[in-house]
Order: C-alpha cells, then structure tokens, then sequence
C-alpha cells in the first residue's frame, strides 16, 4: 500500500510482541478479516512491509483502514478466539464454512443432579457435554430411539434435585423402560450416573468396553439366579450388536481418528470429516467453504481445522491430514500433537476415500441438475489427476481425419460432455487448404475451424482437446491454438499403436494402464471420432461415384443431375426408367428424357456378352 492509514500508524508504535489475534476493518468500520499471530506485532507489520504478497493478500491490504487487536495468554486461546470471532463477524477475506452449517449435536446435561439427553444445535458452554455434529438429524434421531431402553436417560425438563424426591408420578417412560424414574425415587443417584457415564463411553466410540461390563454383570446376575435381569442385559448386548453391525470397520486398532478430506476445483473447496470410532465409521461431514478464492489448498485446510476444532469438545486420538496446512506446527500444538499426514499403508487409504468423499460433493453441487446415471465421475476425475489438467475435462473434444491416397479428406470433432456424446456439437469438415495426403495441415485446418465454431457457439468451449496421432500431430495443433483466441485449453494426443499420451512439453508419452477408467474413456472417445469421420468419407465417396457415371450422359448438367438423383435416389434406378417416368419429372423435358435413354441404351450393348461354356 502507498500510505499506511492514521488510525494504522497511530497504534503501530504499541504493538506487543505477545500472542494474540489481530482485527482488519474497512473505512466503513466493518471487519474484513481476522486472523492470529504468535508475535503480534511482527505479524501486523508484515502486512504493511513492501514484501511480495499473494493476489487476495494485496486486495485485502488495499482495503483496510482500521485495526483492533486482542491479546491472548496462550497461541492455544489465540486459536479459539480467531475462529469464535470468524464465525461471529464473517469477514470478506477469512475462509469460512459455507452458509455456516450448524448440524446437530447430543447433549447431556451433566451439571444436573440427574442428567438428561437431547438433540441441540447450539452449543454453549454449560457444563454439559456434547457430542458430535452430526449430519444426518433423521438417523440420530433414529439412533437415539434405539438408545432410550439400553442406556436408560430422562429427556423430560423436570428438576430434579439430589436427595430429595420431588415428585409423586412418573412420566410412561418409566413403564417402558425408557427412563429409571428418578424424579420419584426409583433409583439412586450413583446408580443412575453409572448409566449416563456409559453412555457416554458409548459416545465416545468404546464400545467393546461397554459390551464387556455388560457381559460380566449378565454372567453375575445368571450366577446369583437373576434370570430376568440377565435376559434385559442380554437383550441390551444383542441391541448394541446388531448396531455395530450396520458399522464399517476401518481401523482394526479400535482408535478413535477423525480422517479429513479435501477437495479444491478452481473457487470452490470442500472438506469432510470421516469420523471413526472404536475402529468403525460412524459419520461422514462434509462442509462446503467460502471466500476460498486467491488462497491456496494449504491455507484453506489450515483454517479449517482452526474453524472445526475449535467447537469440538471431544478430540479423537488420532487427526489424519491429506497434506500439510499453513502454520502446521501451530496447530499441532494446539490440538496436542494429534496432527499426522500419512505417506502410506492403512491411513493413506482412509485420505483417499475421505478424498473421494469430498470430490464426490462437489460433483453433487455442480451437476445437481443432471441425473446420476448420466455421468461418468471417477474417470474424470482420474483423467485431470494423471494428465494435471487445471480443471476437470468435463467438456471434452476430439479430431480425426479420413483420406485414401489424399484423396476426398474430411475431418470428423466429436463432443463428449460428463464423458456422454453431445452430438448436437459433433463438426465435420471437408479439408480445402490441401490436395495431397498431409494429416498434419489437415488437423490444422480442422483444429482452426473448429475453433471458429466456438467463436459462434461459447457453450462449445472444451475443457480438453485430443487429437488422434503422435508427438507430431500434436506440435502442429499446438502452434494453431498458440495463435487462437482460446491458447490455455489443454491439448493431447492419443497415439493408436499403443494407447501412448502426448502432452505438451513432455519429452515421453504417457502411458495409463489398460485396466484404467480414464484409458477407456479416452479410447471410446477417440473411436467415435474415428467412426463419424469414416461415416463422413464414405458418404462423400458414394455421392462423387453416382455424379461421376452421370457426368458422362451429354447435355446433362448439375442441376438436371440433382433433380434425377432426388426423385429416383440412385443410377441404377435412372438406368432402369422408361421414357414416361423420365420425361415426368419436374424440369426433365422429352428431348433430355430421351437422351438419357439412348445412353444407357448403348452402354448396355457394349457391355460384353458372358456365356457358359
């Protein structure tokens, strides 16, 4: 920036060297951006030095005219307050979680004598614990129904003191079994604590342990004689059983480990958190995010976790990550050195599907309109990573020619859209700039015209262009494209002999395996455009052969040979008609009828007469 603010330079000579998050805020006052620092004064200045900055950086400095500053005891604090503030102010420039999801979270009540459970989305810090978000509020519900006769907790709002019985009646709950009664005495208050804390272990993804205190105080009750008693906690073991059942297990260490995935195609991000407990998936969340545009994958990922951790009450053991944030050492030590990106082996696999979780929700939100059946996903998907395309080639184009000996040679672009033909956009040409076999001037020419169409028709613009041929089909649709309107559309070439890709600027092709989705979607590509072109050159041959044998007849000219070929549709028909079906045709009078006549009339004498022998 040229100048630095007043009101900026006024509070610059104070600024502490402590940790603590720092406020940008506009010339209307508004707050534009929030963020932390470790060392406040030397991270404020740094905005202000004429130090290279990134593009939504340089913007941000442009617009800031006021600064606020708060300082924390800890960087732990400075983490919790950037993202409370973040999420209060929503400012122009910070990451934010898209329309600020607030899914649902279970809550127990513990600063009450006799906890209750419940669904909330608000979650103030109460004393009580919560569990969560999750993002399906339909199957929680569900799940805690499930919940009401094997972990036994009141839902109702009655106070119920401790020691004391308030109450004379119970709700039908207690004839269900659905709640011990508390608030008329029926059960003790350890007792009834021991039930809440069960719960809560269950919660927190230990299962086994709480299926093991069951066992044992079944096999206790059995012994003493208490069959009824032990027939309930059986049923209870079965109940939770059947639970873990509808559970995927991925994590055979039983740990809990939240696996986030991360996906960023041009402005939009997205991130998804596979929540594993006691070794099993129990949710999968997803949230979209916003002012992502100018910043890169590092940055998003690092305000993420600052976003979502910082109303998590509950860390897992373990956080996995698909690549290393901004500021990963700050953030490690905040969430207790839980962080870890994984190269290989078993955790790399849970990323990858966390990954295709996050790919597959963008996908949803930007082909919401077309129906599921009608795509072709991963091998798009695949085709941008292997080829590092800047953006999914949803909207793919690809050339071939047809010629015999450089004769009669056309072209044939075929339009391929989410991996469909959309032959509303299929082109072909006839090659007029050469008279000889050239295949190299010939895709010039039709990567020229076909550039042109566009030019008429926007919504044609490909995502990726693919000629058929080698190294040196593709360096002369290179220099075409060089000199267009559109030089930034990725162009390759698919070689026949063995399914070898060229890219610009790569000395080696490259070569998928054969068993690949995106090898075949390519080759299926590429065989369309192969068949429409021969469709096209046979079609020219067929029509040059039955004018060639009427350009012979005297006295006809172009127009009397259309009108013949349009009404009897093929030589031998012409050759086969008589007088009267000639001379009634529009525009053939009897003088012309009668020539054509007589020359087929001569021709069939001079054929040669074959006799058996």
């Amino acid at each position: 920036m040229e100048k630095t603010p007043e009101l900026i330079e006024q509070k610059l000579h104070w600024l502490p060297e402590q940790p603590g998050i720092y406020i940008w805020k506009n010339t209307a006052g508004e707050v534009i951006y929030v963020g932390k620092a470790r060392n406040l004064k030397n991270r404020i200045k740094s905005y202000l030095s004429a130090s290279p900055k990134d593009s939504k950086t340089e913007q941000l400095v442009s617009h800031i005219a006021d600064l606020d500053y708060i300082i924390t005891l800890s960087e732990h604090d400075a983490f919790i307050l950037e993202a409370t503030l973040i999420k209060r102010h929503k400012p122009k420039y910070n990451i934010l979680l898209k329309d600020d999801k607030r899914y649902p979270f279970v809550k127990i009540t513990l600063q009450e004598p006799f906890p209750r459970i419940m669904v909330t989305r608000d979650t103030p810090r109460d004393g009580s614990r919560y569990f969560g978000p999750f993002t399906d509020a339909r199957s929680l519900r569900l799940t805690l129904r499930n919940f009401e006769w094997i972990f036994p907790i009141r839902t109702c709002s009655r106070n119920i003191p401790a020691g004391t019985v308030k109450y004379k009646n119970a709700c039908i709950n207690l004839q269900l079994g659905k709640c011990p009664g508390p608030c008329i005495g029926a059960i003790l208050q350890a007792e009834y604590l021991g039930i809440v804390r069960r719960q809560m272990r269950f919660f927190e993804g230990k299962h086994q342990e709480v299926l093991d205190e069951f066992k044992s105080e079944m096999e206790t009750l059995a012994e003493n004689l208490r069959f009824e008693e032990a027939g309930q906690l059986r049923d209870r073991i079965l109940a939770i059983e059947k639970i873990r059942k509808h559970q995927v297990v991925y994590s055979p260490s039983g740990h809990n480990i939240d696996v986030l995935g991360f996906y960023q195609e041009e402005n939009i991000a997205v991130c998804v958190v596979l929540r594993i407990m006691g070794g099993m998936v129990v949710n999968c969340e997803d949230y979209p995010l916003s002012n992502a545009e100018g910043s890169t994958a590092e940055q998003i990922l690092g305000a993420f976790i600052s976003l979502y951790y910082s109303s998590r009450d509950d860390l897992p053991q373990e956080i996995l990550l698909p690549f290393e944030p901004s500021d990963l050492e700050g953030l490690n030590t905040w969430l207790r050195g839980k962080l870890e990106v994984p190269q290989r082996g078993e955790k790399s696999k849970l990323l990858a599907m966390a990954k295709r979780n996050a790919f597959h929700l963008i996908e949803e939100r930007k082909l919401a309109h077309l129906r599921k059946a009608n795509r072709t996903i991963f091998p798009i998907q695949e085709l941008k990573e292997k080829l590092g395309l800047p953006r999914l080639p949803r909207k793919m184009v690809c050339m071939d020619i047809s010629t015999i000996q450089g004769t009669d040679t056309v072209s044939s672009a075929v339009y391929f859209e989410n991996g469909k033909p959309r032959k509303k956009f299929y082109r072909h040409f006839i090659i007029r700039s050469i008279d000889t076999q050239n295949d190299y001037a010939a895709l010039q020419e039709t990567l020229a015209r076909f550039l042109g169409e566009i030019g008429k028709d926007p919504q044609m613009l490909p995502d990726l262009i693919i000629i058929d041929g080698g190294k040196g089909q593709l360096s002369a649709c290179q220099e075409i494209l060089a000199e267009s309107e559109h030089p930034d559309i990725p162009l390759v070439s698919l070689a026949k002999r063995a399914e070898e890709i060229y890219l610009p600027g790569r000395m080696d092709s490259l070569v998928l395996a054969r068993s690949s989705s995106s090898l075949r979607l390519l080759t299926s590509i590429r065989d369309e455009a192969h068949r429409f072109a021969i469709s096209f050159h046979r079609s020219r041959r067929s029509k040059r052969t039955l004018i060639s044998e009427l350009e012979d007849i005297p006295g006809i000219g172009e127009q009397t040979k259309f009108l013949l070929l349009k009404e009897l549709g093929s030589v031998e028909e012409i050759s086969s008609a008589n007088f009267e079906q000639l001379s009634a045709i529009k525009g053939i009078g009897a003088k012309t009828a009668e020539q054509i006549l007589e020359y087929f009339r001569t021709k069939n004498l001079t054929k040669p007469n074959h006799k058996n022998t």
